[in-house]
């Protein structure tokens, strides 16, 4: 008697390729992501576009906050304006039509671990401080890194704000009534005559 097992009859078992599923991922949540703004880009749908089971978000991500981080670290996404009024309007307008994602959030919220404030950090750094800081220097601003950094903090800030209600003057105001207020703030932030 023969113990060989015949496994003919059994259905082979799909190779799982971890780097695809985790670039496809990243790919959808990119898009959805500026399509819809967090909030509105779930799980389910992110998964659904990658074609990838999405509970696969929590093994190569941790959470939707983590590929959310990922997705925004990625190279393929369009860079913010140099100029620092055109860059205020850019990410006040984001804010406004895609609500507040967890980058703005985490930044104005003192309990994050030292990890999450650092992977913050290197997104904002890399994707806007950075650019901005080099644009002032080339212009030759000085403190150009504060100066960029000042600019980061006031858009996060309105943006919070203009979501949260809580200032109604502001919450109600048009996206060009601000603009016009903040123009001149973020001309001189520029520290350029």
């Amino acid at each position: 008697m023969s113990s060989a097992v015949d496994n003919s009859s059994k259905p082979s078992r799909r190779r799982h390729d971890a780097r695809a599923s985790r670039q496809a991922l990243l790919h959808a949540a990119g898009v959805l992501f500026d399509e819809r703004g967090y909030d509105a880009a779930t799980v389910r749908d992110i998964g659904e576009r990658a074609g990838i089971d999405p509970a696969l978000i929590a093994r190569y991500f941790g959470s939707k906050e983590g590929l959310y981080l990922a997705a925004m670290a990625q190279d393929d996404r369009a860079p913010l304006p140099t100029d620092l009024r055109d860059a205020l309007e850019t990410m006040l307008a984001r804010s406004a039509e895609q609500g507040i994602g967890p980058v703005p959030r985490a930044m104005a919220d003192p309990t994050l671990t030292d990890d999450m404030r650092e992977q913050v950090r290197a997104v904002v750094g890399r994707r806007v401080v950075e650019p901005l800081t080099a644009a002032l220097e080339a212009r030759g601003a000085a403190d150009a890194r504060l100066r960029a950094e000042l600019l980061v903090a006031l858009a996060m800030g309105v943006s919070l704000t203009r979501a949260s209600g809580t200032l109604p003057e502001l919450a109600g105001a048009s996206l060009t009534e601000v603009l016009d207020v903040l123009g001149p703030v973020a001309e001189a932030l520029s520290g350029v005559d």
